[in-house]
């Protein structure tokens, strides 16, 4: 009986130590004195053969009633030979309670060769201490809030949104100025271009077209319809009616709208769209009269409307001169047949 106890407490010794020689756990501190609130780490060390299953502990926010954990690291491992490897892991502490206080063992669960068991570190005591303090000077009063001097990064911020509010400004008033150069037919940038007189331009035209005989040619609907655009833009630009854009009947109510009353020459215009809806239209030939007619009823039309600009006239040299001549001598003409 005595032989079969010895036996048993022999394997249980062999046992045990086989256990310890796989398997170490170790456990120190950064210093085993603090001031209370400060931070220090608490470094844990597992040191087991690469058959030993090992488990580390799931930290909650405290180890005791009067050390909390700030955070863990994670676990970091390094080979030291073939068969053994050593964990490490860092947890960062913190103690609000003055004295020497006790960090409890930290336990680790593991498995060899099917044999469950749980080892532990030793544990370790470290004392807090509260800062000493003067007894013998006066409580200073708060002091007064410290003011930052004003760098680069905070200027820059309200630089950057002055200059946005900066820009889109000048983008603004160049769109109003664009505005106002387009509705006045002006280019945006450079001086403005000089233009002829509507009644120039209007007379430039109608020679142009007499000089192309388009009619002649049997091209009588090109020939309306060039005619009909001439007095209609005569029109736009004389009268401020937006004639491109009406009927023959809007266009003689616009200008009467402009206070315009010769009842002669609107019954001349009126005549001379009715003539050019039907070719342009119903595919009508107007006679050879009245085509001339037309003709000259638009040169009539331009010469006794027409509105003298004397500085563009001037501007234009012989070249408008010698066109309003033509124009005139053209209004002669009319009236000597008639």
């Amino acid at each position: 009986m005595n032989r079969w106890l010895v036996s048993a407490c022999i394997a249980l010794g062999m046992t045990a130590s086989a256990q310890a020689q796989s398997i170490q756990a170790n456990a120190r501190l950064d210093t085993a004195v603090m001031l209370i609130g400060d931070q220090i780490k608490l470094h844990v060390e597992v040191e087991k053969r690469n058959d030993v299953r090992v488990q580390f502990p799931v930290w909650d926010n405290a180890l005791s009633a009067h050390i909390e954990i700030i955070g863990v690291t994670p676990v970091d491992s390094v080979a030291v030979s073939a068969d053994v490897t050593r964990f490490t892991q860092d947890v960062v502490i913190t103690a609000f309670d003055s004295g020497r206080q006790e960090l409890p063992e930290i336990r680790f669960p593991f498995t060899d060769n099917g044999y469950h068991d749980t080892i532990a570190t030793t544990p370790l005591y470290v004392d807090v201490l509260v800062m000493p303090t003067d007894t013998l000077k006066q409580i200073a009063d708060i002091k007064p809030i410290y003011q930052l001097p004003v760098g680069w990064a905070d200027i820059y911020p309200w630089l950057l949104l002055a200059g946005v509010i900066l820009l889109l400004a000048a983008i603004i008033v160049f769109l109003i100025y664009a505005l106002g150069k387009r509705r006045k037919h002006q280019p945006v940038f450079g001086p403005p271009k000089l233009v002829d007189p509507p009644h120039v331009i209007a007379l430039r035209e109608l020679d142009r077209l007499r000089n192309e005989k388009l009619w002649q040619n049997n091209r009588t609907k090109e020939y309306y319809t060039r005619l009909s655009d001439i007095v209609r833009m005569y029109i736009e630009r004389r009268f401020g009616v937006a004639a491109m854009e009406m009927t023959g009947k809007e266009i003689l109510y616009g200008l009467k709208a402009a206070n315009f009353e010769d009842n002669n020459l609107m019954n001349r215009l009126q005549q001379l769209f009715s003539l050019s809806d039907l070719a342009k239209f119903a595919k009508s030939e107007p006679l050879p009269d009245e085509n001339e007619t037309s003709m000259l009823d638009s040169y009539l039309f331009v010469n006794n409307t027409k509105k003298e600009m004397v500085e563009t006239q001037e501007k234009t040299g012989e070249k408008g001169n010698a066109t309003v001549e033509s124009a005139e001598h053209q209004k002669s003409k009319t009236e000597h047949q008639k």
